[in-house]
């Protein structure tokens, strides 16, 4: 937690800044913005499952993205991670998955696990999930965590194809990043701004409507395939609203446990979160009244 009390005081500097030069501090910060930090290391208990993988590379763009399969990928489920995590942040389901026949396949994205920086996009991630899909045939699921949804989201609504569609604690609003990383340096208006911008020009060529296209819930009532949603009401990373917001876009298809004191990630430790997941993968609709909906 000492890493986070500077930030209020480089906000300061930020805001300063973006009076007299909003194009520098919005370089500035995005710079900042889009530093994940150092790869999350590898669990102990983890490494033989890591190392049991079958592990390769495809070129996207500047970088060799490694991807990662397990079991039998002819019936093959992909797994997208989020911000400052890699795949096997999944480790306990991928075990469910291969126990249960399926082929769980992953990434690391950009900047993340054991693929170099800098950081990929949205759109990076869609040529990779695509390479996948090219690889591996039509997924029997996607499973997507935090902000991995509305990147895999995107995914499908391009057209990657999966039968259905779990989301744990996903980002509903995809400038939520960018909004909790002004909030963190309690930026001003004008400094909000000028990374907001910043962004739309150095990732998107000043398309200012990324925030709205690239949103889970832009458009996904036009994608017919059953989903489950899990998101824990104590969730400080990502909060609860968002996984309600899209369940209300996704109407009758939508499903969602709601689980209280796991927070961001302990639903995928948690042994009838894993069952109802992994019944969810195999076809099988959950009764409501077991939904905390």
């Amino acid at each position: 937690m000492s890493a986070v009390k500077p930030l209020p005081l480089i906000g300061a500097a930020v805001n300063a800044l973006a009076l007299p030069a909003p194009r520098l501090a919005g370089v500035l910060t995005r710079r900042m913005w889009a530093a994940p930090g150092p790869p999350r290391s590898i669990p102990e208990e983890d490494r033989a499952l890591h190392e049991s993988a079958d592990t390769a590379t495809i070129r996207v763009g500047a970088w060799d993205v490694t991807t990662y399969a397990w079991g039998d990928t002819t019936r093959p489920v992909l797994l997208a991670h989020g911000w400052r995590s890699r795949s096997l942040r999944f480790a306990p389901l991928i075990r469910r998955l291969v126990d249960l026949g399926y082929g769980p396949v992953s990434w690391d994205a950009p900047g993340h696990g054991a693929t170099p920086g800098p950081v990929g996009t949205i759109l990076d991630a869609l040529r990779i999930q695509r390479l996948l899909q090219e690889r591996h045939g039509r997924f029997h699921a996607v499973v997507a965590h935090s902000m991995g949804v509305p990147f895999a989201v995107h995914a499908l609504r391009e057209g990657v194809e999966a039968d259905r569609v779990v989301l744990l604690s996903g980002v509903s609003d995809f400038d939520y990043l960018l909004t909790a990383f002004s909030d963190a340096l309690r930026l001003g208006p004008r400094a909000r701004e000028a990374l907001r911008t910043e962004v739309e020009r150095h990732y998107f060529e000043a398309d200012p409507t990324v925030w709205e296209r690239f949103s889970t819930t832009h458009r996904i009532d036009t994608l017919g395939r059953p989903f489950l949603l899990l998101h824990d009401d104590t969730d400080e990373v990502v909060p609860f609203a968002h996984s309600l917001r899209t369940l209300e876009h996704l109407g009758a298809r939508g499903r969602m446990i709601a689980t209280t004191g796991l927070g961001h990630s302990g639903a995928l430790a948690v042994g009838e979160h894993l069952d109802a997941i992994t019944s969810f993968v195999q076809g099988t609709d959950l009764p409501a009244h077991a939904l905390g909906r």
